[in-house]
């Protein structure tokens, strides 16, 4: 009778296997893990862009179906001309807009004196050093009451004041808190007007010479930037300043300034120009389920030109031109302000005039977004809004 003798181990070629199959799902695992995190702050992103949509329908609801504007000043409405020159030379500094800035001193924390919104440095020029001026998310943390959600037992933040979009100075400010917050908290608070991901760059991200970004620090706040075409002061978010030096402190939602309020005196500086504000109404939007209202910027609280500029259109298109190193034009410095911050870079979140939230990957060029005479783009509405489509 034949006798079986079963033998004992592995062979190397079924070794080899087991270690591939090991491989592969330990792949797979880690993968599913990254991509789980990543979908996490993209779902976190989301849903701050949910409840921006509430209080956007909640503003509306109050202010006779006003879409919340981009940007204000109130330079014109707040301050006056008293050498007769036509430049604003002297303002109420107990109302002002935009982010309000805490410092750290060599004797102690304390808060910017009342003749600057800048947090570096002041220059002396009410527009540079952001007085009087905001964005959408000053609007909202007012209209919200979003300060209530602030609570730190070392200082009090951001007071609340009824119907006012100013606000004072130190504790008693109603603007929505800027980088500053995250340098005394350790980053742990979850502003609900920023994104949940980071910012991945600054602003530019390119420079003119064609290499990455490398600010200067001694600049911040006082040195124009050769690379706005606004020529502000460096360092600081739109819309106080040129830019944003904010590289992984939670990422920017834009604004679409075709919402921008500010008039054509807001614009030029020149209080002999129409003082008029500008505002749009819902009702106006002819496509708000494709007319963007939000996207992830690394800049600031706003993307694009105003309607009043002359050069509106163009500016707009050079805000979400999308360049990479190797294809940047020596000499000139990218313009790109959208941050594809999701999926290894390649997608980024947009929030509609309607409310929805949807998500597009990585583009080029403008046209590629918008579409042109010849690519059909991807439907998107950003620019005069207001017309009937074609």
């Amino acid at each position: 009778m034949q006798q079986y003798h079963h033998r004992k181990g592995f062979t190397l070629v079924e070794l080899m296997v087991v270690v591939s199959v090991i491989g592969l799902l330990l792949g797979l695992f880690t993968m599913a893990m990254l991509g789980g995190r990543d979908s996490e702050v993209m779902l976190k992103s989301r849903n701050h862009l949910r409840q921006i949509a509430q209080w956007i329908d909640q503003y509306a609801s109050s202010n006779r179906d006003t879409v919340v504007p981009s940007r204000f000043n109130y330079l014109n409405e707040d301050g006056a001309d008293t050498n007769g020159d036509g430049d604003i030379d002297q303002i109420n500094v107990s109302r002002v807009g935009g982010a309000r800035f805490f410092t750290s001193g060599a004797d102690g924390d304390d808060w910017l004196s009342p003749a600057t919104a800048n947090p570096f440095r002041t220059t002396g020029d009410f527009r540079e050093d952001g007085m009087a001026q905001g964005s959408w998310a000053d609007i909202l943390w007012v209209d919200a009451n979003l300060g209530e959600l602030v609570d730190f037992d070392s200082f009090t933040v951001l007071g609340t004041k009824q119907n006012d979009v100013y606000g004072g100075y130190g504790s008693d400010s109603v603007a929505a808190p800027g980088w500053w917050l995250y340098e005394q908290d350790g980053n742990r608070f979850a502003n609900p007007l920023r994104s949940a991901a980071a910012n991945t760059a600054n602003y530019p991200n390119i420079t003119a010479d064609g290499v990455g970004s490398s600010p200067f620090l001694s600049n911040r706040g006082i040195s124009a930037s050769p690379d706005d075409p606004e020529g502000r002061a460096e360092g600081l978010p739109t819309p106080i300043g040129a830019g944003a030096w904010e590289e992984g402190l939670p990422g920017f939602f834009a604004a679409n300034n075709f919402f921008d309020s500010r008039s054509h005196a807001d614009i030029s500086g020149n209080t002999s120009d129409p003082t008029v504000d500008r505002f749009v109404t819902h009702a106006q939007v002819r496509a708000p389920a494709r007319s963007l209202y939000l996207i992830d910027s690394f800049r600031g609280e706003d993307i694009g030109g105003s309607p009043l500029e002359q050069d509106y259109e163009a500016k707009t298109a050079a805000s979400f031109t999308n360049w990479i190193l190797a294809d940047a034009p020596i000499g000139v410095a990218s313009t790109q302000e959208v941050d594809f911050r999701y999926s290894n870079g390649d997608l980024c979140l947009i929030m509609y005039l309607d409310g929805h939230v949807g998500q597009e990957t990585a583009w080029r060029s403008w046209a590629q977004l918008a579409g042109d005479d010849s690519t059909p783009g991807r439907g998107m509405r950003i620019l005069d809004l207001d017309r009937r489509l074609q």
